[in-house]
């Protein structure tokens, strides 16, 4: 939230804007479900308490996270945490999940009782509520980094193949655009990326920055392409560029 919006008391708007993406914890995979909108208007002075759900499952071995079967318990007890945070008049921040333990947060006006949290098969939450009128957890444990938010950036067009029957593990031409406030910095990028393998042209957009359109043949399967859309956009901005994501077409052949 910007300062004059602080001084002058109001809170940023929040709307609601669920993603998903992994992280690590103490060097094992963890995966947040985090509401982007809470995350963007963090803190909210009206929610100054914390509501924590903690709960542990048996896991799919190595990797710690929840076994297929247990994934539908852990739906059923975000649900009853939501409905309770709810009747309190709160609201539901999001979720984390690694080496077999799991923890929910949600915030609380300063008075507000929540009502016991209901019984979830397979589970046995513990429930905390803590002042924390700053949202710290929020903003040093669920707030996404670069790297996390490049994949939900990446996740976004992943989903809109999906849903046209795309095959993400067959090689296209996938682009890639980026905007340069002048050319010298435009063409250090554009060499860059050609040594990489891209096919890349700089052209005079229509506001007077400078477009940078770059082309190479890959699939676009998450992980990998997880790593190639960050190369490129570290490129980018690494010459001072603002990167505009990436897009190609669906794929459905042989």
């Amino acid at each position: 939230m910007g300062w004059l919006r602080r001084l002058l008391g109001r809170e940023q708007a929040w709307v609601e804007r669920w993603a998903v993406y992994p992280g690590e914890v103490g060097g094992r995979l963890a995966m947040y479900n985090i509401d982007l909108g809470a995350v963007e208007a963090a803190p909210v002075a009206r929610f100054p308490q914390r509501y924590d759900v903690e709960f542990a499952y048996t896991g799919d071995g190595a990797s710690g996270m929840p076994a297929a079967d247990e994934l539908s318990s852990i739906h059923a007890l975000d649900a009853a945490v939501r409905q309770v945070l709810r009747s309190a008049g709160g609201a539901l921040v999001g979720r984390r999940l690694s080496d077999r333990a799991g923890r929910i947060t949600g915030y609380l006006p300063a008075e507000a009782t929540p009502p016991p949290l209901p019984q979830v098969d397979g589970l046995a939450p513990t429930v905390a509520v803590a002042s924390d009128p700053g949202w710290t957890r929020v903003r040093e444990e669920l707030t996404p980094d670069a790297w996390q938010r490049n994949i939900m950036d990446d996740n976004q067009v992943v989903q809109e193949l999906e849903a046209h029957g795309d095959r993400l593990n067959l090689p296209r031409a996938v682009e890639f655009l980026a905007y340069f406030p002048d050319p010298d910095r435009a063409e250090a990028s554009a060499q860059d990326l050609r040594g990489d393998g891209f096919a890349v042209t700089v052209e005079r957009g229509d506001e007077g920055d400078f477009v940078l359109q770059a082309i190479r043949r890959d699939s676009v399967e998450p992980p990998a392409v997880h790593e190639v859309t960050w190369k490129v956009r570290g490129i980018v901005e690494g010459h001072d560029g603002i990167y505009d994501g990436w897009g190609c077409m669906v794929q459905t052949g042989a």
